[in-house]
């Protein structure tokens, strides 16, 4: 008997849950036709990047390999001015030391020089006064008159004041010639010293130059050389190496990689949201600028390619975005605003015919719509609905059966 009751119980129950399952069955998902937002996006990753950023380099003043002995600290902010990387400087500094020195050297020399030509040029020049004085008696008062004068005196008279000429001539010859060597000695002289000069000068700005600054305000980031190493106190480095960069922070740009398999209607101007990682509650604007023309792999080996594109930026915010913040993008390939789109499960095909099936007050009847852009999810209505009306979200006919 209790069998029995059991086997009624039993029976009852799947009655009721057939039941039940047959009512489900007739009740029909609907959609109320209105106007909204339609999109196609694409979804991509990468990270920010400084739109303009200056290589920080040993400088080429330096000759030969250098030693850095000291480093800002990576990812460090710098203003302008700011000291970037010390190199060694003790070999220059023994060097402007030493020219310094023959400086010294070579300017007591040439004071010498210039107090002895002087002195030597001071007694031409008495000479010279002295023999046209000489002279002068001569060619007045000699003798000259032979009622006066015996012919003898008057010979001597005459061959003194020849001689007194020669040796005039002799002295203003030899006077130009020492102001001709005086130069040139004085000269000499100077030009080494002029060397010196230079040498200390180029000693200098080679010395400033181990001091390397930052050209404008940014972010010091380090570079790796082709050993994959960063550079770091004690490091051996070479005129021209590259040891960093030093982004300008108040232009940034993404650098964003979209799935080969996802990136069909991708190309430049479209418009892109871009989130921060670090910073998710806020959004910033861009646009594509630059899509690279062939998909490559971002891992080694890996079978899946991406295209790298660039997106421009419609702000940057120096506060909070750094070069190498991971970000993720939105990119709009469509964007529809106050359009009738439907979930595409609610749209059948009748050979070239699309159609859905509009609520009325017996049931449900087939209608013939003109469709538009499709996404994964959803498909534009141009033509055949209207705002208010109500459409099955799927066959009304194969659910009552």
């Amino acid at each position: 008997m209790k069998n029995t009751i059991s086997f009624f119980s039993v029976l009852i129950i799947l009655l009721i849950n057939f039941g039940c399952q047959s009512a489900d069955k007739k009740k029909v998902a609907v959609l109320t036709i209105k106007k909204g937002i339609f999109e196609i996006t694409i979804n991509g990753f990468g990270e920010l990047n400084a739109v303009k950023a200056t290589q920080i380099k040993v400088p080429t003043k330096a000759r030969g390999s250098q030693i850095i002995v000291w480093l800002a600290s990576e990812n460090s902010v710098v203003k302008k001015g700011n000291v970037l990387i010390c190199f060694d400087g003790t070999n220059y500094r023994e060097r402007i030391k030493t020219e310094n020195f023959n400086l010294a050297k070579l300017e007591l020399e040439l004071k010498k020089q210039e107090i002895e030509l002087e002195k030597e040029k001071s007694n031409l020049e008495g000479e010279l006064k002295v023999i046209a004085i000489e002279r002068k008696i001569a060619k007045n008062y000699g003798a000259k008159d032979e009622s006066i004068f015996s012919k003898n005196e008057i010979i001597d008279a005459e061959v003194n004041l020849k001689f007194l000429n020669t040796k005039m001539t002799h002295l203003r010859d030899k006077a130009l010639k020492f102001k001709k060597k005086a130069e040139a000695e004085l000269q000499l002289l100077r030009l080494k010293k002029k060397t010196i000069l230079v040498k200390l000068q180029q000693y200098k700005d080679t010395l400033d130059a181990l001091e390397v600054k930052a050209p404008h305000d940014g972010l010091f980031v380090y570079q790796k050389n082709w050993r994959g190493e960063k550079p770091r106190v004690g490091s051996r480095v070479w005129t021209g190496m590259k040891l960093g960069k030093l982004p300008d922070l108040s232009i940034m740009e993404a650098k964003i990689f979209i799935l080969e398999s996802e990136a069909s209607g991708l190309k430049n101007d479209l418009v892109c949201s871009i989130v921060l990682d670090s910073h998710p509650q806020k959004t910033f604007m861009g646009k594509i600028k630059v899509i690279d023309a062939i998909a490559k792999a971002i891992e080694k080996d890996s079978t899946f390619k991406y295209f790298e594109t660039r997106i421009s930026l419609d702000k940057t915010d120096s506060e909070i975005m750094k070069p190498g913040n991971q970000v993720k993008a939105l990119i709009f390939v469509h964007r529809y605003t106050d359009i009738i789109a439907v979930p595409n499960q609610a749209i059948f095909y009748n050979n070239k015919n699309s159609y859905v099936f509009v609520k009325n007050k017996k049931g449900f009847e087939p209608r013939n719509i003109k469709t538009g852009i499709r996404s994964f999810s959803r498909t534009i209505i141009d033509n055949g609905l209207s705002v208010g009306e109500q459409i099955s979200l799927g066959n009304p006919d194969q659910e009552d059966k």
